[in-house]
C-alpha cells in the first residue's frame, strides 16, 4: 500500500497532561504532521474523547493528579475498542525505570522522556498513525468490497428473483396452455391417484362417456367397464403400468347410458423428481365410427369375394362357350368353306377355257373370297388363342429375338431387298412364344405397307422411359391419317383397302391384347405417305400381373 493511499484519510492524535504547557509543547511538535491533535488534561476527559472518537496514537503523561498514567491506561485496555490502541507513555528520565517498568505491564508500545525532542516524538508518533493510516485503509477497502459483494450478492440476488419470476411465469403459461390443451381436446382425458382414483377429467370424457365431472371425480376406470374383456387385460395393463411403462390397447367400454363404443387407449405413469409414480394419465380415441366402418367393409369384401367368384365362374362357362364356338368355327364352319374352295378348283380346271370371260371372273371371285374367309378364320382362331393362353416370363434378350424374326421373314418373301437396321435393344422380361408373334407382327406390317418404295427401310430400336423399356419400329412405307389411329388395333380395322394390302386386320389387335397382358401399352404416331413408327412398353419389374384383355 502505498503512502499516498494511507495519507487519504486524517488522523487523530490523544495529547494527555495535566500541565498546559506541555500540551502545548507536545501539540506544537506534532502539528508538521498536518493530522488532527486533540487535546485532554487529565484521564477522566481522555476516557470522554475515547468514547467519542478513534485515535491512531495516545501520548499519556504518567503524573497527574487525580487519575495519573497508568490508572488511565489500564482503563483504556479494559475497553474492547481501544485496547489495541498504541500508547506512548511521556515521563522523566529519574522515574523511567520504575515507570516502563509499569507501563509495559499495561500495554505500552513506547515511552518518550521529558524534555521532549520534538524530531524523535514526530518519528515515534508517525509511525503508528502511518499504521493506523493503513489500517483505516485496510478497512475502507474491506468495507468497499465488502459493499461490492453485498452489491453483486444483491444483483444476483434479483437476477435469480427475476429468473425464478420469469420460470414461474412460463411455468404458469405452460400449464395454461397445458390446461387448455386438455379442456379443448377432442378426445377423453382423465387423470387418476396411484390407487386409481380419478382426480381429473376433460370435457371430451364428459362428451364421449356421458358422465358429468362432479359424477366422475372420485370413481375409479370401471366405472366404464363394459364387462367384455378378461380379466387378464387389466391385469397385464397395471402390470406394465407400475414398471413404469405406458399401456396402449383398442378397449370396450360402456357409456353412461349402457351403450358401448370402442376406444384406443393410452395410459401413462406420471413420477415425481424421486422417480416414483404418484398419478397416471388415461388419454383415448373414440374410434366406434371407424369400427363399424371397418365392420361395413368387411362385409363388402365378403359380398364382393362372393361375387369375383360367383363373376369368375360366369366367365369360365363364358370361356367354355368360346372355346366351343372356336371349335365350331374350326371344324363345323371350315368343312364347307374348303367344299366350296376345292369344288371351285375343280370347276376351273374342268372348265378351263370353256367359261365366257364373265363366268370365269365370277368364278375367281369365288376362290378368291373363300381364301379370304380361311385367312380369317384363321386369324380369329389365332385372336382368341392369345387371349387363353398362360404367359411364362423370363428374361428375353430382344436383339436375338428381333433378328431372328427377320431371317424369317427374310426367308417367307423370298430374300426382300429391305434395309434393316437394328439398334442396341434391352432384354425385357416376358413369354418368349407371345413377344415374338408380336414382333413378327410388328416387322411384317412395315415390311408390308413400305415394299412399294423404291429402298424400303426398317429401323428397329429400344429407348428408357420411367420404370419401363420401350421398343420402337419404324418404317418409310404409305403412313396413316392420324385421325384414323383409334381404329388401328381393333379388330378386323383396317386404314387401307384389301385390294392394296393384303391381310385381316387382326395383326395388331392380336400385338394390343399381348402388350397389356404383360402390364404394357401399345401406340403409333404417322403421317400419310411419310412412313409409320409403332412402339409399344413393358414394366421393367420382375413380377408382372398378368392383364385380361376382356375388350
Amino acid at each position: 500500500m502505498s503512502p499516498s493511499t494511507a495519507h487519504q484519510f486524517t488522523a487523530n492524535i490523544l495529547i494527555v497532561d495535566d500541565q498546559d504547557a506541555k500540551r502545548m509543547a507536545l501539540a506544537a511538535a506534532l502539528e508538521p504532521l498536518g493530522h488532527n491533535v486533540v487535546l485532554a488534561s487529565s484521564g477522566r476527559e481522555a476516557l470522554r474523547l475515547l468514547l467519542q472518537d478513534e485515535y491512531a496514537v495516545i501520548l499519556l503523561d504518567v503524573r497527574m493528579p487525580d487519575m495519573d498514567g497508568f490508572e488511565t491506561a489500564s482503563f483504556i485496555r479494559s475497553r474492547q475498542q481501544t485496547e489495541l490502541t498504541p500508547i506512548i507513555f511521556v515521563t522523566a528520565h529519574d522515574r523511567a525505570e520504575a515507570d516502563m517498568l509499569g507501563g509495559y505491564s499495561l500495554g505500552a508500545v513506547d515511552f518518550i522522556f521529558s524534555p521532549v525532542r520534538a524530531e524523535v516524538l514526530r518519528a515515534k508518533a508517525s509511525v503508528f498513525v502511518e499504521l493506523h493510516l493503513k489500517t483505516l485503509t485496510v478497512q475502507s477497502h474491506e468495507r468497499r468490497l465488502r459493499e461490492l459483494e453485498a452489491r453483486e450478492a444483491q444483483e444476483i440476488q434479483e437476477r435469480l428473483r427475476h429468473e425464478r419470476e420469469q420460470e414461474r411465469r412460463q411455468a404458469q403459461q405452460e400449464m395454461r396452455k397445458l390446461s387448455s390443451a386438455l379442456e379443448q381436446t377432442a378426445d377423453p382425458v382423465f387423470i387418476t391417484s396411484r390407487d386409481g382414483t380419478i382426480e381429473y377429467v376433460n370435457p371430451a370424457f364428459e362428451t364421449v362417456t356421458g358422465y358429468s365431472r362432479a359424477e366422475a371425480l372420485g370413481q375409479r376406470p370401471n366405472l366404464l367397464n363394459s364387462g367384455t374383456h378378461a380379466s387378464t387385460l387389466f391385469q397385464d395393463m397395471w402390470e406394465t403400468l407400475l414398471r413404469g411403462e405406458a399401456y396402449r390397447s383398442e378397449v370396450v367400454n360402456r357409456r353412461k347410458n349402457r351403450t358401448l363404443y370402442y376406444e384406443e387407449k393410452t395410459v401413462t405413469p406420471i413420477k415425481d423428481e424421486r422417480g416414483v409414480i404418484t398419478h397416471f394419465v388415461s388419454t383415448g380415441k373414440d374410434v366406434t365410427e371407424r369400427k363399424r366402418i371397418e365392420a361395413e367393409l368387411l362385409a363388402l369384401n365378403t359380398l364382393l369375394e362372393e361375387r369375383v367368384q360367383q363373376r369368375t365362374a360366369e366367365l369360365e362357362e363364358v370361356n367354355a362357350e368360346l372355346e366351343a364356338f372356336a371349335y365350331s368355327i374350326s371344324h363345323d364352319l371350315r368343312t364347307p368353306l374348303r367344299h366350296i374352295a376345292s369344288f371351285a378348283d375343280l370347276l376351273q380346271r374342268d372348265t378351263e377355257q370353256l367359261l365366257p370371260v364373265k363366268a370365269a371372273k365370277h368364278l375367281g371371285i369365288i376362290q378368291d373370297s373363300a381364301r379370304r374367309m380361311d385367312w380369317l378364320i384363321n386369324d380369329l382362331l389365332e385372336f382368341a388363342r392369345t387371349g387363353r393362353q398362360d404367359l411364362n416370363f423370363h428374361p428375353v434378350p430382344l436383339e436375338n429375338l428381333v433378328q431372328e424374326v427377320i431371317r424369317h421373314l427374310q426367308a417367307e418373301d423370298g430374300g426382300s431387298s429391305v434395309q434393316w437396321n437394328v439398334h442396341s435393344l434391352p432384354v425385357l422380361y416376358g413369354d418368349l412364344p407371345a413377344l415374338r408373334q408380336v414382333l413378327t407382327n410388328l416387322l411384317s406390317n412395315a415390311m408390308k405397307y413400305s415394299r412399294d418404295r423404291v429402298q424400303p427401310r426398317i429401323e428397329i430400336w429400344g429407348t428408357t422411359g420411367v420404370d419401363e423399356q420401350i421398343i420402337h419400329v419404324r418404317d418409310n412405307g404409305v403412313g396413316f391419317d392420324m385421325a384414323y389411329s383409334h381404329k388401328l388395333f381393333g379388330v378386323f380395322q383396317r386404314l387401307h383397302s384389301p385390294a392394296a394390302f393384303e391381310g385381316s386386320g387382326i395383326g395388331l389387335a392380336n400385338v394390343k391384347r399381348i402388350v397389356l397382358r404383360h402390364g404394357g401399352r401399345v401406340w403409333a404416331e404417322s403421317h400419310e405417305n411419310q412412313g409409320a413408327t409403332f412402339s409399344f412398353a413393358l414394366p421393367q419389374r420382375h413380377a408382372l400381373i398378368q392383364v385380361v384383355d376382356t375388350s
